[in-house]
């Protein structure tokens, strides 16, 4: 009977290590997956702040854009209206020539044609001046576009690969964990995307 009691003892203490070297392994399987979780959702923070500074980035490079469009049409029309008044004197020139009228009229509608001349020069310049910048500030804005979704699918990526680490927790299985690895890797690429531009 002292046998058998040891032997049982001997089978109590056998599978009371095995639980506790299995809970060992569980432990050390859990610490791993939480600091991977932790990384990612370090990672997703990060790509979502530099998500929302690229999407403010790029509507206030789109305001500007449209600063300059208004600015530039305000120009064009002003050209349009010193054009207007070019051609006006123009006939009224030729009218005064046709008439024969004193020198000194003829005179003052000749300087007043060279002023407005000059005056649409300079007008036409400001206006193409106003385009290009509204054309670098569009370009700008698209660029940090780009950015934000780089970025933005980096969150994606990593706010999933979150729930993935969470499930294989709950769930014990190691595929999850693996796949929750894998998409966080995709969401660093989608991150360093963000900054560099790699592809799209």
């Amino acid at each position: 009977m002292g046998q058998e009691s040891l032997e049982a003892h001997d089978l109590i203490e056998s599978v009371t290590e095995g639980l506790e070297e299995r809970e060992h392994k569980r432990d050390e399987w859990n610490i791993r997956v939480a600091l991977t979780t932790s990384v990612l959702a370090v990672l997703a923070a990060l790509s979502n702040l530099e998500s929302e500074q690229k999407t403010s980035e790029a509507i206030i490079l789109k305001n500007s854009a449209i600063f300059f469009q208004a600015k530039s049409s305000d120009q064009w029309a002003f050209y349009q209206a010193k054009k207007i008044k070019l051609h006006i004197s123009e006939n009224q020139l030729q009218t005064e020539k046709l008439l024969k009228a004193p020198k000194g009229e003829k005179d003052r509608l000749g300087l007043l044609i060279t002023k407005y001349k000059t005056q649409l020069s300079a007008i036409r310049e400001e206006a193409l001046g106003f385009e290009k910048k509204r054309d670098i500030m569009n370009s700008d804005s698209e660029k940090s576009l780009r950015h934000h979704h780089g970025f933005a699918l980096g969150v994606v990526c990593f706010q999933i690969s979150i729930v993935l680490s969470s499930m294989a927790v709950m769930l014990r299985r190691s595929l999850l964990w693996y796949a929750s690895i894998g998409l966080g890797v995709v969401g660093l690429l989608a991150f360093m995307n963000g900054f560099f531009l790699l592809w799209g």
